[in-house]
């Protein structure tokens, strides 16, 4: 096997040059033709109708859409305060500067401490920018794609986390989002340089490798160097996320785009277009509406202590009454 002849050595291998047994190439054409085995507790990418190892060339005449980006920001809950507080917003380019802002109580971060605090900001802006994204693609309608910096539904965030820590507001926003969606609405998550092993996944169950334990450090990025070129992308792929819910994507050289749905070609080639150049414009617009300066946490940490104050003084003279 595969996995047996790579020895010691495991954590020492260039994948693409040095080693004969991790030459990505030839594992990718031992996987060529052979069906998926549905390995237990596998989390990886499925096959969906295109052939999982062959390459895309671009359509040479795209219907072009209107991409408007949405991104959030956050201030996290901060352990010098007498009590941990946290804000979170997400702003849209279309109109520039659109947003929604939420403040988080006082009362909810105690319960989120530590690390957990800050998850839970993180949890409220990826809702923020779901609720966001869902309402403009209802408004705008055909020939639209709303686009999100990032995943379109990260693992863990709809799992763990549903369970826990802010999974009111991220119930909301995936009601929103379900909705927007069953309305013809085109929502779509770019993730460049991400670390996930999705497709990574499926090549090693198609070559009947185990790698339950993920003894093999081996990442999609260098995956798609094997398989595609520049100007291609990827087969769609489909993931079942931990709760149920289906997210189809494609890879390019310069990320992975994600749907709540499975798009129709005519959607890919759009969204397609408009990240094959590398990071969108639209996106980078986004990311700078979205940015809290250092002035506005600032300011906006003098609200919160000052209303805590109000709130301390007014329970102090009641208890004195």
């Amino acid at each position: 096997m595969w996995l047996e002849q790579l020895g010691e050595n495991l954590n020492t291998i260039d994948y693409e040059r040095s080693h004969p047994h991790g030459q990505l190439k030839s594992l990718i054409r031992g996987a060529k033709g052979k069906v998926f085995p549905d390995p237990t507790g596998y989390r990886g990418a499925l096959p969906t109708d295109e052939e999982p190892w062959e390459p895309v060339d671009p359509v040479l005449s795209n219907k072009e859409a209107k991409i408007i980006a949405v991104d959030g920001s956050q201030i996290y809950p901060d352990p010098a305060e007498p009590l941990p507080w946290g804000y979170a917003h997400a702003m849209v380019t279309d109109p520039p500067g659109k947003y929604l802002a939420e403040f988080l109580r006082p009362g909810e971060l105690l319960r989120a401490r530590a690390a957990r605090g800050r998850k839970y900001v993180d949890n409220v802006r990826f809702s923020l920018e779901l609720h966001l994204a869902a309402s403009v693609a209802v408004k705008k309608g055909e020939g639209v794609v709303v686009l999100l910096d990032g995943p379109i539904m990260p693992p863990g965030r709809t799992s763990s986390s549903r369970e826990g820590t802010g999974r009111d507001y991220l119930d909301q926003a995936l009601i929103a989002l379900d909705d927007a969606t069953d309305r013809g609405g085109v929502i779509a998550g770019f993730t460049p340089n991400g670390h996930a092993s999705y497709i990574s996944n499926l090549l090693l169950a198609m070559v009947e490798e185990d790698n339950e334990e993920r003894q093999i450090p081996l990442i999609d990025r260098k995956v798609i160097k094997s398989l595609i070129n520049p100007t291609q992308r990827t087969a769609l792929y489909k993931r079942i996320a931990l709760d149920g819910r289906e997210v189809y994507f494609f890879y390019t050289r310069q990320g992975r785009v994600e749907f709540p749905f499975q798009p129709s070609e005519e959607v890919i080639n759009q969204v397609w277009g408009c990240v094959k150049k590398g990071y969108p414009v639209e996106l980078t617009a986004a990311h700078h509406l979205a940015v809290i300066p250092n002035g506005t946490a600032s300011y906006l940490k003098a609200i919160v202590r000052s209303n805590l104050n109000e709130v301390v003084t007014e329970k102090r003279m009641a208890k004195h009454k």
